[in-house]
């Protein structure tokens, strides 16, 4: 039976290759996936073709003071990566992952519970083994290893662990959800770990964290070596123990020490092995309606809408103003766009929560003087944020004509004029991305440390927040501007909908997007940098940094004179716009 399955893995190996190959027959996606191949070559493997010699050289030694630091983190890492299944219960306990074809053929076969779910972790090493090789090529590429086979295998022991680990959540959760009260004695061993790894962390958190430097210049190091006595003092000590077994293999200096360092990592992974198989659990009917949830979450990506029906069903989101029987011709588009970007998946915004709560416990749980250090993370995280939504947000946030498109046919007959209804599309994302622009430079304004020992005084923060709040929400307009003329210039080759696509050519195509909006953007904003340079020394002699500003409200006020030149054109393009030509609705 376990050579039948094997068989299977293979041949369907065999045809996603081959699709793949003709696929590339379209130009679309050839050059998308040349530009992927030639991204992946360039940045990661022209070492080992192009430099022969420089790929003989000896490798870069690791820091002996920072491999404790690095074992550290990565068992932190890992550590979340086991709690937040329990913490935010719900995801992945509707049954294991199977396609709709392999329910059919395999679930009504005489094919035991147990060997499903040997093919399920059999077939989730094909995954894994890709995971593995990108990650060496991306941080191990023989440099930093002296024995890079060593950082090869404890790759493929962490992933491992991590997927069954993944598989053993599910089944637990299901089980306690089918067997009710009964279903806490199955899974009671487990539970109990979860319970005594949770109150360790409160009780190291409340009792054992050391003190922060008490010297307001402390130095980087101080604070390092502050995190390892705080993880090694405590309860931390002996939980984060079973992941760092996980992380010494890689760094063994000798194959007896990696042999030593190996066998505690293997017993984890094979006690998380006999977990997952040893679990009684019926995951058929779950993973029959997540198959069939996968298909229609597919089906209504490509279609525009962020969620299935059924799941959309479920809860009502008010809009965040009512909308009038008459007005504005482009109201009801931006309208119905901020509906639709309100839908926010938690999985996106959990990173930023677990950010800001780990920086809230440091402050509160730390005891002495906290120094510049949590105050300057803080506010550089908001900035590298900010900054981040203001390039990148315009090809994240797709909720206008991207997704509208595949309903162009349907927009074709609205009373709306071109002009007006690219600017509802441009206005939605827009507005969403100037929203949390703002939010983020308060923050940085707030908490950002002083510049070279000179204190920022309160109407120095006041300048530069204005300054960034004028400036950044234009750019993220031109960029969203930008995304929607490419969906009008070249319907055929931008992605339509929100669905997340992968593979190489899907990577290719994001990376030829990111670039063109970036040199758009660049030659967008340079009459208004011409502008913004001109204010601003004509009038720094006179009030200072006081002319920030109006010099940035003047750029401003040029880079919204561009995007509303850009609305007209692009909505000259939309009537001209000839459905049956470009094949673009469903």
């Amino acid at each position: 039976m376990i050579g039948t399955l094997f068989y299977y893995i293979a041949c369907s190996t065999k045809n996603h290759v081959v699709r793949f190959a003709r696929r590339l027959r379209q130009p679309k996606y050839l050059i998308s996936a040349l530009a992927g191949f030639g991204y992946f070559y360039f940045f990661f493997m022209r070492q080992f073709v192009s430099h022969p010699r420089a790929r003989a050289a000896p490798p870069i030694p690791l820091d002996l003071n920072a491999l404790p630091l690095l074992e550290t983190g990565l068992a932190f890492a890992l550590l979340g990566l086991i709690l937040l299944p329990w913490i935010w219960p719900g995801r992945g306990t509707d049954g294991l992952r199977f396609t709709e074809a392999e329910i059919q053929f395999l679930f009504p076969a005489p094919v035991s519970r147990r060997a499903l779910i040997h093919f399920r972790l059999a077939k989730m090493q094909l995954g894994i083994f890709f995971s593995v090789f990108i990650s060496f090529v991306i941080f191990g590429r023989g440099r930093f290893f002296d024995h890079p086979l060593y950082f090869v295998v404890a790759l493929w022991i962490v992933y491992s662990f991590i997927a069954f680990y993944s598989v053993g959540v599910s089944l637990s959760q299901m089980s306690l959800r089918q067997h009710g009260a009964s279903g806490i004695w199955w899974q009671l061993w487990a539970l109990g770990l979860l319970a005594i790894l949770i109150v360790s962390i409160l009780v190291w958190v409340k009792w054992y964290i050391p003190p922060l430097p008490a010297d307001a210049v402390a130095r980087p190091a101080d604070f390092m070596d502050w995190l390892l006595r705080a993880t090694r003092s405590g309860p931390a000590y002996y939980f984060l123990a079973p992941f760092k077994a996980f992380v010494r293999p890689a760094f063994a200096s000798n194959p007896g020490a990696f042999l030593v360092n190996l066998v505690p990592a293997l017993a984890i992974l094979v006690l998380t092995y006999l977990w997952v198989i040893r679990s009684d659990v019926a995951f058929e009917e779950a993973s029959l309606a997540k198959a069939k949830k996968i298909a229609s979450l597919l089906a209504a990506a490509k279609s525009g809408i962020a969620r299935s029906p059924a799941r959309s069903a479920a809860k009502v989101r008010a809009p965040l103003f009512r909308l009038a029987p008459a007005g504005l011709a482009h109201t009801p588009i931006f309208w119905k766009n901020l509906i639709s970007i309100g839908r926010i998946d938690m999985l996106r915004v959990m990173p930023a929560i677990v950010v800001v709560g780990i920086s809230i416990a440091v402050m509160l749980f730390s005891r002495g003087k906290q120094g510049p250090f949590v105050p300057a993370m803080i506010g550089g995280l908001a900035g590298m944020m900010a900054g981040f939504l203001t390039l990148l947000g315009p090809m994240l946030v797709r909720d206008d004509l991207r997704s509208d498109m595949l309903e162009v046919d349907l927009l074709k007959t609205y009373p709306i004029p071109g002009w007006a209804l690219m600017l509802g599309e441009v206005l939605a994302p827009a507005t969403v991305l100037a929203a949390g622009e703002w939010v983020l430079i308060l923050i940085a304004a707030l908490f950002l440390p002083s510049i070279a020992k000179t204190p920022l005084l309160v109407s120095q923060r006041i300048v530069f927040g204005l300054s960034a709040s004028l400036l950044l929400p234009c750019f993220s307009l031109l960029g969203v501007m930008i995304q929607n003329g490419a969906v009008l210039l070249l319907p055929g080759w931008v992605q339509l909908g929100k669905a997340n696509r992968q593979g190489v050519e899907a990577m290719g195509q994001r990376l030829i997007t990111m670039v063109a909006t970036v040199l758009m953007l660049v030659f967008a904003v340079i009459p208004a940098g011409v502008l913004f340079a001109i204010i601003f020394f004509a009038g720094y002699g006179f009030i200072g940094i006081g002319v920030l500003p109006l010099a940035s409200l003047m750029a401003a006020l040029g880079l919204l004179a561009e995007a509303g030149a850009g609305i007209l054109w692009l909505g000259r393009l939309y009537d001209r716009l000839d459905v049956s030509l470009e094949g673009t609705s469903r």
